[in-house]
């Protein structure tokens, strides 16, 4: 991990932190929600997961402890929203627009956003409206964000999708073709094929689509207020120390290749 540049950088970091924390009870820690999310956040994971694994080490580059609750993805934001439990950010988002009075982070990752399709059915598709013209039945999941572009189409009635509570209720669905494809992240689909025991059986029946829908970035989420702000300048100066992508890609090698 980068060390800081100087002696200026690191007093201005602490006095960031002095200024940030005493709202927040004096202490060193940040408190933030996730959900489960694997293999990017999950309570279970090695470090919590690689993504909870870059905000621990961005944290810790500013001097902070970093305390991670797991809950469903709506509570993670209303925690955040409310500060229940001192929780001052959520993460990580897509974008930071899933409830008004959110404001994103420098990034914290990447992957790319696509479809789930069963082999034997190929999904084949140059254009969302392709998909929305031939009226075919994409299972997505219920409260998380997709493309802005897929949302809007899909909230207009023009795309025909079908909500379910996880992803692997999706991939169950598509192994026997009751929908046509999934929206899914890449990472995510390669992680559950490999460690869901009931998948893995027909594991090689499914398989992401070579067409992604978008690259996704990953933030997190803090309030548009004065003390969030404050608290996001922390953490983005943790982030300044670390490289994400290097990370990242460390983790996955290790933990799931």
């Amino acid at each position: 991990m980068p060390t800081r540049k100087s002696a200026l950088v690191g007093l201005l970091a602490t006095l960031v932190l002095n200024s940030t924390f005493a709202a927040a009870q004096d202490t060193e820690k940040m408190s933030i929600a996730t959900l489960e999310w694997p293999p990017y956040t999950g309570a279970e994971l090695p470090q919590g997961g690689a993504t909870t694994a870059v905000a621990r080490q961005a944290l810790a580059a500013v001097g902070l402890e970093t305390d991670v609750s797991y809950v469903p993805w709506r509570r993670a934001i209303a925690m955040a929203q409310n500060n229940t439990g001192g929780v001052v950010a959520y993460f990580p988002g897509y974008h930071c627009r899933h409830v008004d009075g959110f404001i994103a982070s420098n990034p914290i990752g990447n992957g790319p956003l696509g479809f789930a399709e069963n082999t034997e059915a190929p999904l084949v598709w140059e254009s969302v409206d392709d998909i929305g013209e031939r009226k075919l039945a994409i299972g997505t999941v219920l409260g998380y964000a997709n493309t802005d572009e897929f949302d809007a189409k899909a909230g207009t009635g023009w795309l025909r999708t079908i909500p379910a509570k996880d992803d692997i209720t999706n991939l169950k669905k598509l192994l026997r073709q009751r929908i046509d494809a999934a929206v899914i992240d890449k990472m995510v689909l390669s992680y559950l094929l490999a460690t869901t025991p009931e998948l893995r059986p027909e594991a090689k029946n499914l398989r992401f689509n070579e067409k992604p829908l978008e690259e996704k970035t990953l933030y997190m989420c803090f309030n548009d207020t004065e003390e969030g702000r404050e608290l996001r300048a922390t953490f983005n100066e943790g982030i300044k120390h670390i490289d994400v992508d290097e990370l990242v890609d460390a983790y996955f090698a290790r933990e799931f290749e």
